[in-house]
């Protein structure tokens, strides 16, 4: 394909239709952008497998700090995107605002647990250590011999596979076009991309 300047239409080409692909098209057609996805199965790969986890405090690792900031702000902003989303696509996403339990099945994952823990605290995150029996008192199908946990109360989670079919929809109604193929080689002219030719 190639873009409007060399005649076929389209001002933005996405390779690409996974979640962040998916996304993408979506923002651009909304802009007012004429935009193209090409993908031979878009809304599949790792969205069929992923968990879907939004947990910006529970996945936070030392040396990250500095995108902690970001993560917790698009965290925050998660919700009215998926209202957003969903009004577009007349969609449920399987959004849920239900929080996280990580649990520590022995003293390895207890200490590292604990590690974790400190490392919100001073990153002036909301996170609270439980002791086995709390773990299990809010889950009362984990194993008796859990350890300890961290209930993360702001983390949330979603469905990625009703999520990337609320994204092909939404595309579709603001009026993404869809190339199912792979693309074998981006076009180029003058040193810059220009385009994509498909399998």
């Amino acid at each position: 394909m190639r873009s409007s300047r060399n005649g076929n239409g389209s001002d933005v080409l996405v390779i690409g239709g996974g979640i962040i692909g998916l996304v993408t098209a979506w923002r651009a057609a909304q802009r007012g952008l004429r935009t193209a996805v090409a993908d031979p199965e878009p809304g599949g790969g790792a969205a069929r497998v992923a968990a879907g986890m939004l947990a910006a405090v529970t996945e936070l690792h030392y040396g990250e700090q500095l995108l902690l900031g970001l993560n917790v702000a698009s965290a925050a902003r998660y919700p009215a995107f998926v209202a957003e989303l969903e009004a577009a696509s007349g969609q449920e996403t399987g959004f849920r605002t239900c929080g996280t339990l990580a649990v520590a099945l022995d003293s390895d994952d207890r200490a590292h647990l604990r590690d974790l823990h400190a490392l919100q605290q001073r990153s002036g995150l909301g996170s609270e250590w439980l002791t086995g029996r709390e773990c299990r008192r809010l889950e009362p199908m984990l194993a008796p011999g859990v350890r300890g946990g961290l209930r993360v109360d702001g983390d949330h989670q979603i469905d990625p596979r009703r999520l990337a079919a609320a994204l092909l929809t939404a595309c579709e109604r603001a009026g993404v076009v869809f190339h199912r193929g792979w693309v074998e080689r981006l076009g180029v002219v003058g040193g810059r991309a220009c385009g994509a030719v498909l399998a």
